[in-house]
């Protein structure tokens, strides 16, 4: 008997070191899962995290580029290199007639009493020196008809060239059609130039880039260029006005 009862006794310490064993493997299995847990939840909430902060800055950068007020209010990367400085010094140049794409016949109609010069598009010639740093106005042809106003909304043709090379960033006689436009809407020095002419006029007008597209240009106008404009005023319109005095007749169609 007391060898069966030691064999119990035997039996039942390696059923009771199992069940020791199984419930430590279990508890390390929770254990394992609990860590795994947490882990796959920090990586949750850093993945959640990452992905609001990169879609908050991908809308603002939307927003800016979506916005012409943030574009023009922006300020300039720090990367970007400096403008160049306004030129000094020309070397002489003389424009070449506008090309036409599609001449019209008698282009332009002129105002009755106009100078018969007013038809025939302008060459510019540009002398080699120094560059003007200030307004500059020469009369080509005087006309006798109503004097422009600074608030005015004027037709007319007209030329723009680069001071230093003359080459053409814009001109009427390209597209075979006269401008009508409101001074207040343009440049100062385009604005300040031609007020004070009279309808049937031709004027060069040289602006330094302070009154013109200044530092950033625009459109086919560099950094700090200066511009030499050739206009011709066929017409204007005061402010009180209902028509423009001395308009000419319309062009005809091609």
């Amino acid at each position: 008997m007391a060898g069966k009862d030691r064999r119990r006794q035997i039996a039942r310490e390696r059923y009771e070191r199992r069940l020791q064993e199984r419930a430590q493997a279990r508890a390390k299995a929770r254990q394992r899962m609990t860590i795994g847990g947490s882990a796959a939840a920090v990586v949750a909430i850093v993945a959640i995290v990452l992905a609001v902060v990169l879609s908050g800055g991908n809308g603002k950068d939307a927003a800016s580029a979506s916005s012409p007020i943030a574009s023009d209010s922006s300020a300039p990367s720090s990367s970007a290199p400096p403008p160049p400085p306004p030129p000094t010094h020309a070397a002489g140049c003389t424009t070449k007639p506008s090309a036409v794409a599609s001449p019209i016949a008698n282009f332009p109609i002129l105002p009755a009493g106009v100078d018969p010069a007013l038809k025939t598009e302008p060459i510019i010639t540009i002398p080699e020196g120094s560059v003007p740093i200030t307004l500059q106005t020469k009369d080509l042809v005087v006309g006798n008809g109503d004097t422009v106003q600074a608030d005015d909304s004027v037709t007319m043709n007209y030329v723009g060239v680069n001071y230093v090379n003359c080459e053409e960033f814009d001109s009427s006689w390209s597209r075979n059609q006269t401008a009508t436009f409101s001074l207040s809407g343009v440049v100062p020095g385009f604005a300040q130039g031609v007020t004070g002419m009279k309808v049937g006029s031709r004027r060069e007008i040289i602006i330094p880039p302070s009154l013109g597209y200044g530092a950033s240009g625009s459109g086919g106008v560099g950094p700090n260029e200066v511009l030499v404009f050739v206009v011709d005023v066929l017409a204007t319109t005061h402010s009180s006005s209902a028509a423009p005095s001395g308009a000419p007749n319309p062009a005809p169609s091609s």
